[in-house]
């Protein structure tokens, strides 16, 4: 009887890979202190995380993310991965840049170099120069089809990247806004054989990230929109109220217009822009796309202001 409930269990895992779109591996990172990382997906995807140490999330929960030093990473069975459709979802946040021409590898499912599908953290990469966050895929035909965000991460705070491949496009977003994506109708993925699953660096042991990851999530189908939005917006079950404004800018360094990205519950705000020597230079109200032209190249400080709550954030930016 037992032999055959287990036998019912495994054909229904194996069904569910097969055809069903779901959640394969939801590592939350919550109090990893031995090397096992738990998976809450319900398909038993455990992980093992060497050389991580526990850290405080985005919320500043102590003990709920992990820090990568760079030579940390999580392996998981991947070998029932190879999915012609994914996506990848997780919490990041950049306290180190890359040296330049190289990339600190995020999220990484294949075989060998080159036989692979990820996500990295790059800075002047490959033969294209690629700056900030990478999604890459390479395909059955030895072609290789990327997006990527273009510019760097200075601001070391959380930010949610999601990296979708469907039938049609792949595409990146970044706090929970599209910021780029490709045509790729008819290119399929390639694993190679014996495919491995890391968090943290490549496949080969290589390319380490050095920073912090919380939440991350496998899906075999690339999730819309309405899902990356509901995502973003989480909220910890035993946290009634978050005191700190959730905010990023994209582009960073910008040249003609810089992006407000915001939690939706934040609507009534006030953003300042100081120079160097504490002048305010720019205001505005209620504004997400804010023109910059005006401005001479140089480093600048963005504050903005919950009118109501009067809870405020400051970030660096870069105009050239």
């Amino acid at each position: 009887m037992r032999t055959l409930i287990l036998s019912s269990l495994i054909l229904i895992i194996t069904n569910l890979y097969a055809q069903d779109s779901i959640n394969i591996i939801y590592y939350p990172l919550n109090e990893i202190y031995d090397i096992y990382v738990p998976d809450e997906s319900g398909l038993f995807n455990r992980g093992l995380a060497i050389n991580t140490e526990p850290a405080s999330d985005r919320f500043g929960q102590r003990d709920k993310a992990l820090f990568f030093r760079g030579n940390s990473y999580i392996k998981f069975d991947a070998l029932k991965f190879d999915f012609n459709t994914y996506s990848y979802c997780m919490w990041v946040k950049i306290i180190e840049q890359p040296d330049w021409q190289t990339a600190q590898f995020i999220f990484d499912i294949g075989s060998e170099y080159g036989v692979d599908q990820y996500l990295a953290y790059t800075y002047g990469y490959s033969n294209y120069n690629l700056d900030g966050f990478l999604g890459q895929g390479y395909n059955t035909n030895y072609t290789s089809s990327w997006i990527s965000q273009g510019n760097l991460v200075i601001d070391e705070q959380w930010h949610f990247l999601v990296y979708t491949r469907g039938a049609d496009y792949i595409k990146l977003y970044f706090d929970s806004i599209i910021i780029d994506s490709l045509y790729i109708k008819g290119l399929l993925p390639i694993y190679g054989e014996n495919i491995k699953g890391y968090v943290g660096c490549r496949n080969n042991l290589d390319q380490f990230f050095n920073g912090y990851i919380d939440d991350i999530r496998l899906y075999n189908y690339n999730i819309e929109k309405s899902t990356i939005d509901s995502l973003y917006t989480i909220l910890p079950t035993n946290i009634s109220t978050i005191n700190e404004t959730k905010i990023s800018i994209y582009p960073n360094p910008a040249k003609d217009k810089l992006n407000l990205i915001l939690s939706p519950n934040n609507k009534d705000f006030t953003v300042s822009i100081y120079n160097i020597l504490g002048d305010l230079v720019l205001t505005s109200v209620n504004t997400k796309i804010i023109d910059i032209k005006q401005l001479c190249n140089g480093l600048y400080i963005l504050k903005i202001v919950e009118n109501k709550s009067r809870n405020e954030k400051s970030l660096k930016f870069i105009k050239n």
